[in-house]
């Protein structure tokens, strides 16, 4: 049974929404217009490297600007409340279509205003392939650094399921929606805001003129709010776009879908569990991917495992016994990155700082653990202390992507999740771990883990492992 594990702010701290001042349209308009300019800067650069007749640079320019045409067609301009997976899916069929009839445009004009086949170089097109699959990710990290990714979204509902509505927002920021205001016309007391939320019931709506101005998403959500007051907000046309969230929100995944029975609506909830044969395709990328890494970087882990035993006394691998799911464990392996005495260096160090052992207790990680070695804080780092889990995906204990694999000790903290965690094996890499790893307590973890068993694809796969590399590059594990 699939469980939704409800984010709790553990700090206390009270933390202000920014403000808001972004439309849709804006942010669609801001991406097509760099992918626009960088079509024209590849079609430029062809037009001076290859010394082309007078009409082909235009030629180059249409060819590329379908690109821009398909990845509007794909909904990537803004994109607003796709899943990573789901947006990787739509930029990669982008890419691919727009490729295919880049060069079918080539054949047709051709044929119909030449009549033969005409010379024409390959080269701009794979660049603006890669370019304008690239642009998408890169687009959205600098508007969210800018602070011009997410749109405003009212939610209409009250108490805890409006506030865990908030959270979820705040938890998933790629989705690119950001509460602005909670109307809630079913509580009989209402506080004044939410963490800098406004809270006001819906005749006041018109105070906030500013923000419906450039606010096209409402979210509802179904549990707290009447039939009544639904059926009002549809036919008052405010919103252009509103997102009904259902009573079994928990039972839905990517792999749900809308059916009609009827005249009714109905929503097929997809299986937690993955079917055999994508199971048997799963594992199949395991072996032939941690074969292949195994023979390529052998040498690499003979000399960090030298490296580690030189750093401090010890042996090179550490081994501990790990969750597989039900009743099931296997004894997982990694380079040895801590102390051997460090369980009393860090009792030691929580007597000087106990302020340290509140943050262990929440994070289960500390920023300066004092039981991490001088070359341990590198390996971790750059996450090269995961590479000896090769030989656990080799063995069929683990996967190259999964849940994490969780302690014995900490299988009881998992509370209902075990029943969907133990579905998979765990990873040497998973969503948590591409997703802000240092800043996400354990209870964020496990929500995270538990989301992707229930949206597990090939294409969330392959962006974990994009993702994978770049924190590697980035050295952004600890």
């Amino acid at each position: 049974m699939a469980v939704n594990i409800l984010l709790e702010d553990e700090s206390g701290e009270q933390r202000r929404a920014e403000p808001v001042a972004v439309s849709e349209p804006m942010v669609a308009g801001i991406m097509v217009a760099g992918d626009v300019a960088l079509s024209v800067a590849i079609a430029g650069l062809a037009a001076m490297l290859d010394d082309l007749p007078s009409r082909l640079p235009l030629l180059t320019l249409v060819q590329l600007l379908l690109f821009v045409g398909w990845k509007y067609a794909f909904g990537l301009y803004p994109g607003h409340g796709l899943a990573r997976a789901q947006r990787m899916r739509q930029a990669a069929l982008a890419v691919l279509a727009g490729l295919v009839s880049s060069v079918g445009l080539v054949e047709i004009i051709a044929r119909l205003a030449i009549g033969s086949h005409l010379v024409f170089p390959f080269w701009p097109i794979l660049v603006a392939a890669v370019a304008m699959g690239l642009s998408d990710p890169l687009a959205r990290r600098i508007l969210s650094r800018l602070g011009r990714w997410q749109q405003p979204v009212f939610i209409f509902g009250g108490g805890e399921a409006a506030i865990a509505m908030v959270r979820q927002l705040a938890f998933y920021p790629y989705l690119g929606f950001r509460a602005v205001c909670i109307v809630d016309d079913t509580s009989v007391y209402i506080a004044d805001d939410h963490q800098g939320i406004p809270v006001i019931r819906f005749r006041e709506l018109s105070n906030h003129a500013g923000l419906l101005a450039i606010t096209n998403t409402a979210v509802v959500v179904e549990q707290s709010v009447e039939r009544s007051f639904i059926l009002r907000l549809y036919t008052t046309g405010i919103f252009r776009r509103i997102l009904l969230v259902p009573n079994c929100h928990d039972l839905i995944s990517l792999k749900s879908h809308i059916r009609r029975v009827g005249s009714m609506m109905a929503i097929e909830a997809g299986s937690e569990r993955p079917s055999p044969l994508v199971q048997r395709g799963k594992r199949l990328f395991d072996l032939v991917a941690s074969g292949g890494a195994l023979v390529v970087l052998g040498p690499l882990l003979w000399l960090l495992g030298v490296l580690v035993r030189y750093d401090s006394p010890g042996p090179a691998l550490f081994r501990q016994p790990r969750w597989a799911g039900a009743d099931r464990e296997f004894t997982a392996v990694k380079f040895r990155t801590m102390h051997i005495d460090g369980e009393r260096r860090l009792r030691r160090y929580f007597l000087s700082h106990p302020e340290a052992e509140r943050e262990y207790a929440r994070f289960r990680k500390l920023d300066n653990d004092p039981r991490v070695t001088r070359l341990g804080r590198f390996l971790r780092a750059t996450s090269l202390d995961e590479l000896p889990q090769l030989l656990n995906v080799w063995r069929g204990d683990m996967s190259i992507v999964g849940p994490r694999p969780y302690t014995m000790d900490e299988l009881g903290k998992l509370g209902p999740a075990t029943d969907i965690l133990g579905l998979v094996r765990p990873g040497i890499t998973g969503f948590w771990q591409v997703s802000g790893r240092n800043q996400r307590t354990f209870r964020e973890r496990i929500e995270m883990d538990c989301y992707y068993v229930r949206n597990f694809s090939p294409w969330l796969d392959l962006w974990i492992i994009y993702r994978t590399v770049v924190a590697v590059l980035l050295k952004e594990g600890k």
